[in-house]
């Protein structure tokens, strides 16, 4: 039986990633790992934490283009004139954190102007923090498939040297 064992945060690894203890127990004594049991473990405990950021990742951005997609509905019926003007100035506030730049009403073209300027300037920085969190997105998944490829590689490593000793006998 193989276990993981979390020991510490590791400060030199990738975000979440942490310093493990491997170590294996049978009957009689307990087994050894071997050098393949040991690079297999470590690549699995890798690709699993990077699914873990990955999956916190996508949650992140799912909220994001959530608040993008009612803001610039938001962003239309402002320019309208046809907007709830109390219930989305207290949505622009509370939940996109627009604090300055709001008016009282929006009865006026250049009021309404005013909250377009506002709330347009939070969607360009929410846009810009969605192609972020895309780009590390990518990146977090990339990582996940160089350590799934290690882990395949020495599985297929150790399968083509057991062959060849087993060829040898």
């Amino acid at each position: 039986m193989l276990y993981v064992e979390t020991i510490a945060t590791n400060r030199n690894a990738p975000a979440g990633a942490q310093a493990i203890n491997l170590y294996s127990t049978g009957v009689e004594g307990g087994d050894h790992l071997t050098i393949g049991q040991l690079a297999i473990a470590v690549s699995m405990r890798s690709a699993a934490v990077y699914e873990a950021q990955s999956v916190l990742k996508m949650n992140r951005m799912t909220a994001g283009s959530e608040k993008l997609s009612k803001a610039s509905v938001y962003l239309q019926e402002i320019s309208d004139g046809t907007a709830d003007w109390p219930a989305v100035k207290t949505y622009l506030a509370d939940v996109l954190g627009i604090s300055e730049g709001l008016p009282d009403d929006i009865d006026t073209y250049a009021k309404r102007m005013t909250a377009v300027a506002a709330l347009k300037a939070k969607v360009d920085a929410l846009a810009q923090s969605q192609q972020e969190d895309m780009i590390d997105m990518q990146a977090l998944v990339n990582r996940r498939d160089v350590a799934f490829s290690a882990s395949s590689n020495i599985v297929r490593a150790l399968g083509t040297s057991m062959s060849g000793n087993a060829g040898n006998f």
